[in-house]
C-alpha cells in the first residue's frame, strides 16, 4: 500500500479522472461489436441516427424516410456522428452509451468526493457502475444514459452553487447548461423534474432566498440559446404537426393515457428499483432506512437532498400512465452515494458476516439468473463454460471469503461482478440480443436480391438498418390499413408504411414481391395467399420467405 499523502495525491490527480473514465468506458464497449441492434427499441434510434447521414438532414429526426417526432435530436446528433467517423456499425451504435456511462460514473465520484470522501467516492462509484441496470443501459442504444448523465449534472451543479457561495454563479450556470441538454435530449421533462427537486429542496429548506438568486438572466439565456433553436426551427419546418405529435402524443398522452396498461400498478417502480440495483439492492434498502433515522435526528442538508431527489423522481414517474423500465433511473445516482456511505461504515467495523449477508445474497440470486438466461438462450459448449465458469466463481468466493476480513469479501463479491460480467458481454448479450435482432433476415432480404419487401403482422426495424430497405408492414386486407386515428393516438407514434396484402400485390412491380412471414403468422398468410401464386424461398429462425409474382404485371 502507498502511504497515506501518496494516495491522497493520487486521487486528486487528473491521471485519476482518466483511469476513472478509461477503464469502466472499456469495460462497457467490451464485445459490442458482437451484440446486434435489436428491436423493438435500439432499432428505432440507431436507424434514425443513420437516415440522418444518409439524408444529411442534421434538424428534422426522420426513419422510413418519414420525419419522426418522438424524441429531441441530441442522441441523434450524437450517434449519427459516430456513424459519420465510423461508419454503420453495433460498436459505432454502443459508443455513445458507453460513452456517457464512463462520464456519469466519473461525475459521481467527483461529486461524491466533494460533499464527502474519495473512499465513499470510490466506493459510490463501484456500486453504481456494477448495479445491474446501469451496466445494461451502458450497452443500449437509447437515450437514457445521456438523458442520466445531464439530469443529475443539473442537480449536482444545482447543489454545489446551492452550498458553495463563492463560485455560485458558476455553478448555477452549468445547472443551466445541463438542463438545457437534457431537454434537448429527451424534452420538457428535462427540466420539469429537476426543476421539481430543487424547489421541493428549498422549500423544505425555507432559503426562498436562492429561488431568486437562481434565476440569473446569463443562465436563461444559456439555457434558450442551447435548447431553444431546435425545437424552433422544427416549428418552423413543420408548424402544428410537430407540436401536436411531440408535445401531445410523446408528452401529454404518455402522462395521461398508458401505452401498456398491464404495467400501471402502483408497485411497479419498486419492482423496478430492485431490479435495478442488484446485486445491491438489499444494501440500498438498508442505507435508505438508515438515512432516513439520520434525516430526523440531524436533518443533513445533503441527506435532505438526496431524498427529495428520490422521492421526487420515483413519485413523479408512479403517478404517470405510462411507464418504463427506465423511467426512474436517474435515482441511482443518488441511491450509489448513500448506499456507498453504509458499506463504507460496514468496511471500516470489518462487518464481513453483513457484508456477506446484504450483498452477497442477492449476488448469488444474480448469478442463479444469470445461469437461467444461459440456459434459455445458449447452447452447447457456450452453454457448459458459462454455467461452469458462473459456479466456479460462486464456489471461489464462498471459500476465500470463509473467516475473511471485511474488505477481503468485498473484493470477492466485486471480483464475482466482474467475472459475470465478461461472461454476459460474452455469450449472453450477444445471444439475447441475437434473439431480438432482425441482422440475420437483413441478410436473407439481400441474399435473396428482392426491392420489394413486405413483413406480415409485425415489423423489423432492425432488419431495415441492416439491409438498407425499407420493407411495408402487410396486415389483413380486411383489416382497414387506413383507418382514421384520433388527434391524440399511441398508434400515431409508428411510421413505417402499412399496406393490407392485396393492396401490396396490385402495385405494379417490374419483378416478384417478398414477403417475410413470422411461423405465428404463417397459417393466415397462406389463407390469404391461396389466391396469388407464392413460393416458398426458405425458412430460417422461425421466419419463412416468400417470392409472389404480380398477377397485376403486363
Amino acid at each position: 500500500m502507498k502511504t497515506s499523502g501518496d494516495v491522497n495525491a493520487f486521487m486528486a490527480s487528473k491521471k485519476l479522472y482518466l483511469a476513472l473514465f478509461l477503464i469502466p468506458f472499456l469495460g462497457y464497449m467490451f464485445f459490442n461489436q458482437d451484440i446486434p441492434v435489436t428491436d423493438p427499441v435500439e432499432s428505432n434510434y440507431a436507424l434514425t441516427a443513420k437516415e440522418m447521414v444518409l439524408s444529411a438532414d442534421w434538424v428534422s429526426p426522420r426513419i422510413y424516410g418519414n420525419i419522426w417526432f418522438d424524441k429531441p435530436v441530441f442522441f441523434y446528433w450524437l450517434t449519427a456522428m459516430v456513424f459519420q467517423l465510423f461508419g454503420f456499425s453495433e460498436w459505432a451504435a454502443r459508443l455513445v452509451p458507453a460513452f456517457f456511462a464512463a462520464l456519469g460514473l466519473v461525475m459521481l465520484y467527483w461529486f461524491t468526493a466533494k460533499i464527502t470522501k474519495p473512499t465513499a467516492a470510490l466506493l459510490a462509484m463501484m456500486i453504481m457502475g456494477t448495479s445491474f441496470e446501469y451496466i445494461i443501459l451502458a450497452k443500449l442504444v437509447i437515450t437514457d444514459m445521456v438523458f442520466f448523465v445531464f439530469n443529475c449534472a443539473a442537480l449536482v451543479f444545482f447543489y454545489l452553487g446551492y452550498t458553495n457561495r463563492s463560485d455560485t454563479k458558476l455553478w448555477y450556470l452549468a445547472m443551466y447548461a445541463s438542463v438545457a441538454l437534457a431537454v434537448l435530449t429527451k424534452g420538457p421533462i428535462g427540466a420539469l423534474l429537476p426543476g421539481l427537486v430543487i424547489l421541493l429542496f428549498i422549500g423544505v429548506q425555507r432559503d426562498w432566498a436562492k429561488v431568486k438568486e437562481l434565476f440569473i438572466p446569463s443562465g436563461i439565456f444559456l439555457f434558450a440559446a442551447l435548447a431553444l433553436p431546435w425545437y424552433g426551427a422544427m416549428y418552423a419546418l413543420h408548424g402544428t404537426e410537430f407540436s401536436n405529435t411531440f408535445f401531445g402524443v410523446h408528452n401529454y398522452l404518455r402522462a395521461t393515457v398508458s401505452e401498456h396498461p398491464k404495467d400501471n400498478v402502483s408497485y411497479y417502480y419498486i419492482g423496478v428499483f430492485v431490479l435495478s440495483m442488484l446485486p445491491w439492492s438489499a444494501l440500498a434498502i438498508k442505507a435508505l432506512l438508515q438515512g432516513w433515522k439520520e434525516l430526523w435526528s440531524q436533518a443533513s442538508p445533503l441527506l435532505v437532498f438526496l431524498f427529495l431527489w428520490i422521492t421526487a423522481y420515483f413519485g413523479f414517474y408512479s403517478l404517470m400512465a405510462t411507464k418504463y423500465l427506465t423511467y426512474t433511473f436517474p435515482i441511482l445516482f443518488p441511491m450509489a452515494i448513500l448506499t456507498a456511505v453504509q458499506l463504507e461504515i460496514m468496511l471500516a467495523q470489518n462487518e464481513a458476516e453483513a457484508i456477506l449477508r446484504w450483498v452477497g445474497s442477492p449476488l448469488v440470486l444474480l448469478m442463479f439468473v444469470y445461469m437461467i438466461a444461459a440456459y434459455h438462450y445458449l447452447a452447447g459448449w457456450e452453454l457448459g463454460l458459462t454455467i461452469v465458469s458462473i459456479l466456479l466463481l460462486l464456489l471461489f468466493s464462498a471459500w476465500k471469503s470463509k473467516n475473511g476480513a471485511a474488505a477481503d469479501v468485498f473484493k470477492l463479491l466485486c471480483l464475482c461482478q466482474l467475472g459475470s460480467y465478461i461472461l454476459l458481454s460474452l455469450f449472453i448479450f450477444p445471444a439475447i440480443a441475437e434473439n431480438r435482432s432482425g441482422k440475420g433476415m437483413a441478410e436473407s432480404i439481400i441474399g435473396l436480391g428482392e426491392e420489394k419487401i413486405g413483413m406480415y403482422q409485425f415489423y423489423s426495424t432492425s432488419a431495415v438498418f441492416y439491409s438498407g430497405k425499407v420493407a411495408v408492414k402487410l396486415i389483413p386486407s380486411d383489416a382497414g390499413a387506413s383507418r382514421q386515428m384520433e388527434a391524440l393516438d399511441w398508434s400515431s407514434k409508428y411510421t413505417m408504411p402499412i399496406q393490407g396484402l392485396t393492396a401490396f400485390l396490385e402495385q405494379p412491380q417490374s419483378s416478384g414481391n417478398l414477403i417475410i412471414v413470422p411461423d405465428r403468422q404463417r397459417d393466415p398468410f397462406l389463407l390469404e395467399a391461396a389466391k396469388f401464386d407464392y413460393q416458398l424461398l426458405k425458412t430460417s429462425s422461425g421466419v419463412s420467405y416468400y417470392s409472389i409474382t404480380n398477377p397485376y404485371r403486363r
